[in-house]
């Protein structure tokens, strides 16, 4: 199986890793490592995009189809492969080891990769190569939009609906900061994500309360070839919880991707004890879980 590599070239190869990404949903379900909606997100809201070049690595077959690629960031990366094509994961984790050795702002470089728990073929490399599974997981839920999605109710005060472009830009940004206290979201990065191929405006809901501000949000992405949903971010501003934000947001969401005949939406959360909220929120919602996605780190 002849296979080489090359460093990511520009948008011609961003356009190759989004089919790709597509093909391995089609053939593996919602059980993957990344949808689309995940890779536009990362992509635009990645502080250093100039350094895709140089972190950003693709394997191809001999007919020149992508066929996997690397996608590093802050000591983790995500193995992105085609389900044919597994026996390429030593040389990616190659690839990935060579760069956590050339950080030279770290005087420990690590790195920790991802592996479903099902995912007997990687689990097994990664053992053969040191890595030790983490408690850190991220667990995928899904939820069924050939089932009925009640119609949101919103609370009060409140009203719900989508982005309107650049007049919603500067309240959604301080929004996302102020629901997330670690946030480094900035008005570039998210103008950059409202231009990803994914991004659809209908579908980038915020709660807006009677004084203008943004309350709360709830941006959901939609693969229209495998007719997938997926939320990411979900987030409400601390002033404003507990009034069912997040519930209405949500339900407008799965009620929107059903008029786009998705079948059905996805979700990752964590797995560390501020995550518990989520796994409770999402299950009353008819998500299941499905899967459990740990970090294997070494170093």
């Amino acid at each position: 199986m002849a296979v080489t590599s090359r460093l990511y070239a520009g948008e011609d190869d961003y356009a190759r890793m989004r089919q790709l990404l597509a093909e391995i949903e089609a053939l593996e379900g919602p059980l993957v490592y990344c949808h689309v909606g995940d890779l536009d997100w990362w992509r635009f809201t990645d502080e250093d995009t100039h350094a895709l070049a140089t972190r950003i690595r693709l394997w191809f077959d001999h007919q020149g189809a992508l066929v996997g690629f690397t996608w590093p960031s802050e000591h983790q990366v995500d193995l992105l492969v085609h389900p044919a094509y597994r026996a390429i994961e030593p040389a990616m984790l190659d690839w990935v080891e060579h760069l956590s050795r050339l950080d030279v702002d770290d005087p420990k470089p690590h790195v920790s990769v991802w592996s479903y728990e099902h995912d007997a073929y990687r689990n097994n490399l990664l053992m053969q190569r040191g890595y030790v599974r983490t408690d850190h997981f991220l667990s995928l839920s899904t939820r069924d939009l050939h089932e009925h999605v009640p119609e949101p109710e919103a609370p009060a005060g409140y009203t719900i609906r989508h982005v309107q472009g650049e007049a919603d830009v500067h309240a959604r940004v301080e929004a996302h900061r102020d629901a997330f206290a670690s946030s480094r979201m900035s008005v570039a990065k998210y103008r950059a994500a409202i231009h990803a191929p994914t991004y659809r405006p209908d579908l980038d809901l915020i709660a807006v309360a009677d004084d203008g501000s943004v309350a709360a949000f709830c941006t959901l992405w939609f693969d229209s070839i495998n007719r997938i949903g997926e939320i990411e971010p979900l987030g409400c501003r601390a002033a404003h919880r507990r009034h069912g934000l997040a519930r209405a947001l949500v339900l407008e969401g799965l009620r929107r991707l059903q008029g786009y005949d998705a079948h059905l939406a996805t979700v990752f959360y964590g797995s560390e004890p501020e995550d518990q909220p989520a796994r409770q929120f999402y299950a009353s919602l008819g998500f299941i879980e499905r899967g459990r996605m740990y970090a294997w780190k070494r170093g």
